[in-house]
């Protein structure tokens, strides 16, 4: 049971959407980035807080399934961070062009078209939130793993991925190394539309 948004309506920390079927939102925050999503995306508001005077900025977005767009103006002081974050993955930006798809496993997929985003691996203990419970699943028995072999906890890794290159991370947190992508293999009608969008804003 929810509110229905309206547009100029505001988001507050804390607060969720859930993007309903057929429907897209766009959120511009005070600074001028934009981030929008796809139907049938889920969002929580972590944490935005801004300083007019400073510049100051701290945008934090648990993406719990769906897509995101991100047009993310370049950061002006040190503590500033934007960050969006997945079940298993957390990207920070310091100024960029990206995107994020978290699909129904939990996989999830990271594409930056300008700058950079790092993209480190959640802890295990917060991949889970309180009080969230999994029914038991067989497991298959012992088996030999041929080397070199290296056991790699969750929170071990960060990979940068640089512009025109993606990264996907399994539903288990495991990335892949980031590959190159061309713009007309990426192609489609939620690209296009972003792409149209950010022209018409001239971001």
């Amino acid at each position: 049971k929810g509110t229905p948004l309206k547009k100029n309506d505001k988001l507050k920390k804390g607060q969720e959407v859930k993007v309903g079927e057929k429907s897209r939102i766009e959120v511009k925050y005070p600074d001028g980035t934009i981030m929008r999503f796809a139907e049938r995306s889920t969002i929580k508001i972590d944490d935005i807080t801004y300083d007019g005077k400073t510049q100051s900025k701290k945008v934090k977005v648990d993406l719990g399934g769906g897509k995101l767009w991100a047009n993310v103006k370049k950061l002006v002081t040190a503590d500033s961070k934007v960050e969006v974050k997945t079940v298993n993955a957390v990207a920070g930006v310091r100024g960029t062009v990206y995107r994020v798809n978290v699909d129904e496993d939990n996989s999830a997929m990271v594409k930056v078209y300008d700058g950079s985003v790092a993209v480190a691996g959640v802890p295990k203990e917060a991949a889970k939130a309180p009080g969230q419970f999994t029914a038991p699943v067989p497991v298959a028995g012992p088996q030999e793993v041929p080397p070199p072999y290296h056991e790699v906890s969750m929170e071990e890794w960060t990979v940068i991925v640089k512009a025109m290159q993606q990264i996907t991370i399994s539903p288990q947190g495991v990335p892949s190394k980031p590959q190159d992508f061309t713009p007309q293999d990426d192609m489609d009608d939620w690209v296009k539309w972003n792409q149209e969008r950010d022209k018409q804003l001239s971001l």
